[in-house]
Parts: structure tokens; C-alpha cells; sequence
């Protein structure tokens, strides 16, 4: 009985990071500046049911939809040796903090090995990781420019990394909107005037007025 309760209540979590998730981030684009050089972030939909950590027959797609539209039932998800139940509870948690994340202090990892895959690049709050890696097509070319934010892991990952980074701009903008309209976060050391002449060209000049 225990179980089912704990899957309920994991289902609620689930469903508020959903709506978490889809009011600000999915549908937007991230520019995260470090080390005078800058990566372009999305955080897909079909990425959601990944990061969650459960596992599922529902399609990645059925599952946002259905977490953000609070439909998501408890008999739908499921755990195994791949999927422990504990983790998952973890990687909802932390899932509640990622709006957060995309617009605090961070830092960008880079060349991240786990056990199971390789990431280019990857931000952690020290608490927990989001991985990421350029999309790719049934023949393995390069979809976009962007990074596709594709895994959440619950520990920071310096010691997975090749090289670690202080992110001093994090900007956002509209998936339809040419240049970056919001300035998320900008670390106490840093300035707009640090930023290169190709990084302010992708920006609104109000950005550079008004700061």
C-alpha cells in the first residue's frame, strides 16, 4: 500500500516540475556565457521523461504532455534495477530547482564521461548536473547549434569532468526570436562590457543600454 502511496505523491512531483518546466523553459533559448566564449541551450520537451528517471511505456512526448496537463497517473510509471525508485525522487527534486538554475550562479563542465555516455557540456548548482550534447539524426550529423540539456545527474560531476568554468552571463530569449532579450544572471565579477563583439551582436541593444 506504501508503494502506491509513494508513487502518487512521486506523480504530484512530477506533474509540478512538468508545469515547472513548461512555463520557463521549454520554448525558449539559453546563451550561457564562460571562459570568453558562450554555448546556446534548449530544454526540449521530449527531454523531460528522461530526466525524471523513471521508466514508462508512455511515448516521451505522451509523458510531458500528460505530467504538464496533470493526467499523469501512478499506474503509468514504473522502477527497476535502471530506474530505482529512490533516484527518481531525487531527480524530481531537483527537476522543481531547474528554472532556478538557468538564471543563478553556476558552472559550466566540460567533457563529461559517466559510465554510460559522454557529454560535451554540462551546468551544476554543486548539487546536481544537467548534461548536454548537440542533437543528432538517424545519421548521426549534427541537427542544430544549440545543446540539448539530455540527462540530470544527482551529484556535480567535477571529478566526471575534463575542465570546469564560472558561467558569468546567462541570457534567455523566445524560440522565435532572433536576439537574446533577458539577462538571467551576470556573476559579481563580471560586466556586459567583458562580453565579445560576437556576443553582443546577439543580443538586444536595450541589454547593453540598460546594464
Amino acid at each position: 500500500m506504501k508503494k502506491q502511496q509513494d508513487r502518487i505523491k512521486l506523480v504530484k512531483e512530477i506533474s509540478k516540475a512538468a508545469n515547472l518546466y513548461r512555463t520557463n523553459l521549454v520554448g525558449k533559448q539559453f546563451m550561457y556565457v564562460f571562459d570568453n566564449r558562450y554555448i546556446e541551450v534548449l530544454y526540449k520537451a521530449s527531454s523531460f521523461r528522461h530526466l525524471t528517471g523513471v521508466d514508462t511505456y508512455l511515448s516521451a512526448k505522451q509523458y510531458y504532455r500528460y505530467a504538464a496537463k496533470n493526467v499523469l497517473s501512478a499506474s503509468q510509471i514504473y522502477f527497476n534495477k535502471n530506474h530505482p525508485y529512490d533516484l527518481a525522487v531525487r531527480k524530481v527534486k531537483h527537476l522543481s530547482n531547474l528554472a532556478t538554475m538557468a538564471s543563478s550562479e553556476n558552472f559550466m563542465l566540460e567533457e563529461i564521461t559517466t559510465d554510460t555516455k559522454q557529454y560535451k557540456f554540462g551546468t551544476t548548482d554543486l548539487k546536481f548536473t544537467l548534461c548536454m550534447n548537440k542533437e543528432l539524426d538517424d545519421f548521426g550529423n549534427e541537427k542544430g547549434d544549440c545543446y540539448i540539456v539530455e540527462s540530470l545527474r544527482d551529484e556535480d560531476c567535477f571529478s566526471r569532468s575534463k575542465d570546469a568554468y564560472v558561467v558569468t552571463h546567462i541570457f534567455s530569449k523566445p524560440n522565435d526570436v532572433k536576439q537574446y532579450t533577458d539577462l538571467l544572471f551576470m556573476d559579481s565579477s563580471a560586466s556586459m562590457t567583458d562580453l565579445s563583439e560576437n556576443i553582443k551582436c546577439l543580443l538586444v541593444p536595450e541589454l547593453l543600454k540598460n546594464n
